[in-house]
């Protein structure tokens, strides 16, 4: 007989999330006639599905959800809940067997509660009183999910919109899975949440495929907000819990929304270490996430860094001028927006105006109960740097540099450059760094768009194509090569 542990872990500022644990296997792949075409290949696609605009939610015209939830009160969160936990319901029956070779088995329980109100008025779940948990969970010993209606959940809705609370609700499912396919018997904290992370993005590629039968969401902003939800919380302190950093989630996340339960199925400790040591330590000695705040002495060690890396011939290496950012290029019709940093083709220059660049650093804003709409530091700034001296080096190789593909390769490009800074140089990825340019790739995209400042539409395929220079340096960034 398995005993599991149940923990109630604080993820951020008040937000708490009850864990189970998960572990292993492999996609099957099938054989097709015709010629290969990568997924990358069009910046206008995620994963493969095209980037749609749109409404997110309950379908407008879809019939009642009707689902039995304990202490429910028949409101707007409620009935977003329930929408979800059938659509899920109807996702799992169809694609668990054929990831995990067994019939999968309903018969979950559903507990709803308003962590506002008085004492007198709480249920329990999981053996706990409800009463002032800020919480989403999945209960093993009872099969149980339930999610506090009152706070989270209003919270989520209000800072991203319907598909947050719903991509919540799909990583608690998650945990479920895990337990019925027996790949979370053995694993850590931080496996079963990479796997729990993974496993909704399945269930958000099924709805952005429009195969549910209440939910429905795009593949740009509503996609976004699905990602944004997941970052919300992020470990940020250690010891705080195991959820993962920001680029973790993100990252878990669309790795099941490009591939199926299997892969989800195969996260384990070892290829959890292997993302990990790619990456900067998280947190520093006393315990917090690292970073360091922008600074001008910072920002010249970046500029020396982003030039020793692209390493260009003098007679096409850009100029860089740090005291003000030119507002007039002669042949380029930007796209309204002014970003700190730009880089004019017709005098070869990179500029930037560094005031406007410590106030992008600085500007972290927070929704309701504290959830991070969008986390800021140094990184966040400094990456516009290398993004903007990417597309210089895109004009020296004589590539197109106001294409939807240049805003891809700017992208990759600069993630090639962090990683080379993970490990020491002049300037050194920390481990805070990584989490502000995911949230910066999700709100603005600058650091993923061409030379006119028009950004990649789909803040999943500006973070897709970070990864792919950031995870794979050598050749990662040749997939949007023509």
């Amino acid at each position: 007989m398995i005993t599991r542990k149940i923990s109630w872990i604080c993820a951020l500022v008040g937000i708490c999330l009850l864990v189970s644990t998960g572990c292993a296997s492999r996609d099957e792949r099938v054989i097709v006639d015709g010629d290969p075409v990568s997924v990358y290949s069009d910046a206008f696609t995620v994963a493969g599905l095209p980037v749609s605009d749109g409404p997110n939610g309950v379908r407008e015209g879809a019939e009642e959800p009707v689902l039995d939830i304990d202490n429910a009160d028949s409101g707007e969160i409620d009935t977003l809940m329930a929408a979800a936990l059938l659509d899920l319901e109807s996702y799992w029956k169809q694609a668990f067997e054929p990831a995990f070779g067994e019939e999968f088995k309903t018969g979950l329980g559903f507990v709803s509660w308003d962590a506002e109100a008085p004492r007198s008025a709480a249920v329990n779940f999981c053996g706990d009183s409800t009463y002032g948990h800020v919480n989403a969970a999945f209960c093993p010993p009872r099969d149980q999910i339930g999610w506090d209606r009152g706070v989270l959940m209003p919270a989520l809705l209000d800072e991203f919109g319907p598909m947050a609370p719903v991509t919540v609700i799909a990583h608690e499912y998650g945990h479920y899975v895990q337990m019925l396919a027996g790949i979370d018997d053995e694993a850590s904290p931080i496996v079963s949440e990479q796997q729990a992370d993974c496993l909704a993005g399945n269930f958000i590629r099924w709805i952005a495929e429009d195969k549910g039968t209440y939910l429905q969401i795009n593949t740009s902003d509503g996609l976004n907000t699905a990602v944004a939800a997941l970052i919300s919380a992020r470990d940020s302190e250690r010891g705080q819990s195991d959820h993962g950093t920001a680029f973790e989630r993100a990252h878990a996340f669309e790795t099941g929304f490009g591939n199926g339960p299997q892969r989800c199925a195969s996260i384990d400790a070892i290829s959890v270490d292997d993302m990990r040591d790619a990456m900067p330590p998280r947190f520093d000695n006393s315990g917090s996430i690292d970073t360091t705040p922008f600074s001008e002495g910072g920002l010249e060690s970046v500029i020396s860094s982003v030039e020793g890396f692209f390493a260009l011939p003098p007679d096409v290496r850009p100029a860089v001028d740090t005291d003000a950012r030119s507002t007039e290029c002669p042949a380029i019709d930007t796209v309204g927006v002014e970003p700190p940093v730009a880089f004019c083709p017709a005098t070869n220059t990179v500029s930037m105006d560094s005031s406007e660049l410590e106030s992008i650093a600085t500007n972290g804003t927070s929704g309701p109960s504290g959830l991070p709409s969008l986390i800021s530091g140094d990184f966040s700034a400094y990456s516009l740097v290398a993004s903007r001296y990417s597309i210089a080096a895109q004009q020296a190789r004589g590539q197109a540099i106001d294409q939807p593909v240049a805003a891809a390769r700017a992208a990759c490009a600069t993630g090639q450059w962090a990683r080379s800074t993970a490990d020491a140089g002049t300037f050194t990825l920390r481990g805070g760094d990584l989490d502000e340019l995911v949230s910066g790739l999700l709100i603005s995209g600058a650091v993923a768009s061409d030379v006119t400042g028009r950004a990649l539409p789909s803040g999943f395929s500006r973070i897709a194509a970070f990864s792919a220079g950031y995870f794979n340096t050598d050749t990662g960034c040749s997939r949007y090569d023509p």
